[in-house]
């Protein structure tokens, strides 16, 4: 069965390739989705990608592991689908696009995080649910390649 998940993943791997070589980028989100569902065979019974396991797989919060309702609770992407999607283009532009770059950056950047509504509305007023702050992207700070960067900006904590 296991083997089944592996082609499903790597099927989505294959739209995303195809979706960054044609330059289309705007439905990415979709096919992430369904390539992190997969991978972690987040699934429901009849084989299908569960985005809704996620609230259970993705890395809580402080604040969002003390809910147990789901309805209280936003999945987030640890770096927002624009910052990923920017790496994306710059292996398209660098011309290292291939199913095994593909691969690579997704296996290290595309992770989950479960935050509760007031931690994401808190995001959302600092500008930070599709940006990263300047600080990630400076290599002479502290903060440089750190994911957790725009949810410490806002005081959120993340549970290891």
């Amino acid at each position: 069965m296991s083997d089944l998940y592996q082609f499903h993943a790597h099927l989505e791997l294959q739209h995303i390739f195809l979706e960054a070589h044609a330059e289309r980028f705007h439905y990415l989100s979709t096919f992430f989705e369904g390539y992190y569902c997969y991978r972690y065979r987040l699934v429901t019974r009849q084989g299908k990608a569960d985005w809704t396991q996620i609230f259970e797989h993705g890395v809580r919060s402080k604040a969002a592991s003390q809910i147990a309702d789901r309805k209280q609770l936003v999945r987030e992407p640890r770096l927002p689908f624009a910052v990923l999607t920017g790496k994306l283009k710059e292996l398209v532009r660098d011309d290292e696009l291939n199913l095994e770059s593909l691969q690579s950056l997704l296996d290290e950047h595309l992770e989950y995080t479960v935050l509760t509504r007031e931690e994401f509305q808190k995001l959302k007023a600092a500008g930070l649910t599709e940006r990263m702050p300047a600080d990630y992207y400076r290599p002479a700070s502290a903060d440089y390649q750190n994911t957790d960067t725009r949810f410490e900006a806002v005081g959120i904590k993340l549970l290891a």
